[in-house]
Formats: structure tokens, sequence, C-alpha cells
């Protein structure tokens, strides 16, 4: 009786087992089904998506063709008056100016200019800083028989020749424009920066620069004792318009040896001139 009993209590397990692995399993059909219907509903959601894209590329293509033929054929078929069409006009005019642009970097952003009926060209390189356009010099090379300088307006204390050579100029001419833009700019960087310090720091005095703004020796000012500090700045790499060296000299050594002064070399090495003695001035260090 007790085999039979047991028997009949593992059997009524078993049977519970199964209830329950049946009732999980309907429990999660109906979760499976919304997760492949929310699947299905974003793959006819991203097939739609593509389908305008490709719509889109197909008006702007015509567009471009029609604006490189200068025909209004292709234009003709769209309505004018609507702002679809005109977005994609608008679309299309800057692709092509995009388009445009990567060409001019392709031939390494400079404007050229063919010279002695393709035996030289003129080479136009801009200078800017913080958005604004400065000086632009130009460089006239011949190309027969071999590419050499001809005539330019580099300012002299930029080493053309041997930047040209430093950079095997006659092999591939870019990069040879690509170093001289890089001193080029960075020099007009450092001169535009002792200009806007001239300009908005009256307060303190340029007591030495020379004409490459290289170097440059500041006189400063501590407000509380009225302290005199000499500001070294040496910029030894000439393609950048950031110190590699920046040094104080004080009587007061025990205001050059403090936190915050430490911390003023660091700054002016790691951010513009102008910007530097705005910060200094702000916190009190210099009036």
């Amino acid at each position: 009786m007790e085999g039979a009993s047991s028997k009949g209590v593992l059997s009524h397990l078993s049977h519970l087992e199964v209830v329950t692995r049946s009732r999980k399993c309907e429990a999660q059909q109906p979760g499976r089904v919304a997760e492949l219907k929310a699947k299905a509903a974003a793959l006819v959601k991203q097939r739609d998506q593509l389908k305008a894209q490709i719509q889109i590329q197909q008006n702007l293509q015509k567009l471009r063709k029609s604006m490189n033929k200068h025909s209004n054929e292709e234009e003709e078929e769209m309505d004018e008056d609507s702002e679809n069409s005109q977005l994609l006009r608008l679309m299309a005019r800057h692709s092509h100016l995009r388009d445009l642009l990567d060409a001019h970097h392709l031939i390494g952003g400079y404007d050229v200019i063919k010279t002695s009926q393709g035996k030289g060209m003129c080479v136009s390189l801009a200078t800017a800083y913080e958005g604004v356009y400065l000086d632009t010099y130009n460089l006239e090379l011949d190309l027969k028989p071999k590419l050499r300088i001809r005539r330019h307006n580099i300012p002299p204390f930029i080493p053309l020749n041997q930047l040209a050579e430093q950079s095997n100029m006659e092999a591939n001419i870019k990069p040879f424009l690509h170093l001289l833009s890089q001193h080029l700019n960075a020099f007009a960087g450092r001169k535009q920066q002792l200009k806007l310090v001239k300009e908005n720091h009256k307060s303190i005095e340029v007591m030495e620069s020379n004409v490459l703004c290289s170097i440059l020796v500041l006189m400063l000012t501590v407000p509380r004792q009225k302290t005199a500090v000499l500001c070294t700045l040496d910029y030894t790499d000439q393609t950048r318009c950031l110190p590699t060296n920046a040094r104080f000299e004080s009587e007061d050594k025990e205001l050059l040896n403090s936190p915050d002064w430490k911390k003023h070399c660091s700054l002016l090495k790691d951010t513009p001139l102008h910007k530097a003695l705005t910060t200094m001035k702000t916190i009190g260090s210099i009036m």
C-alpha cells in the first residue's frame, strides 16, 4: 500500500510539473508575439525611410544634372512653388558646394593660378586666426624645366629655401605648401595675439618683441603689493602660436614660488596669450 501511495504522489507531482510548464509557455507566447510584431514594425519603418532617401537622392541627381548643364528641363518635372521643390534645390546647392570644397581640399586647399602659358603657377596662401582672415602671401613657381621658386612676398624671416629642402619640394609640392602654411599661420597668430594684448591690456607693458614674434617680454603688475613681474615667452616651435617656454622674474621670490603663479606658467603655454592674461586679471593675479 505504501509503495502504491508513493507512486501516486510522484505521479501527481509529475502531472503538476507538466501543467506548470505548459502554463509558462502559454504566458511567454504573447510576449514573444509582441516582440516579433515590434521588430516587424521597425523593419517596415526602416524600409520606408530608405525608400524616401532613395527618392531624395534621385531628385537631387536630377537637379544637379540640370545645374551642371544649365538646363531647366529636369526642374520642369517638379512644382516650382512647392516647399519640397525649394528644399530639394537648397540641398542640391549644398551638395554641389560641398563637392567643390572637397575638390579644393584634394589640391591642398590653396588658390592656384597658371602662369607663363602653363610653365609656371602662382599659389596664394591666406592666413587666419580665430576665424579672422589676415594677410595673404603669394608664391610664384616655375614648373619647367624643373620645379623652383621664382619670386614671392613671403617675409624674409621665414626660412623659405630651408622649408623647400626639408619637405623635398621637387618631389611633391603639397608637403612644402603645408609646412609653409603652418609657419605663416603661426606667425600671423602670434602677431595677432600681440596686437590683441596691446589693444585689450593697457596696463601690461610690452618690453621686447622681435619681427617673427618668437620672443616676447611683458611687464606685469601684481595689484596688492604693486610688485613688478617680468614675463618672458619663447616660441621655439615656429609652426605654433603658443609658447614652448614661459618664465617669470621678480624680486618677490615667494610670490613666484606660490602654486598660483606656477599654474600661470602652464596657463600661458596652453592658452592664447590675450586669453591667458584675461584669466590672470579676472582672478586678481595681475592688474
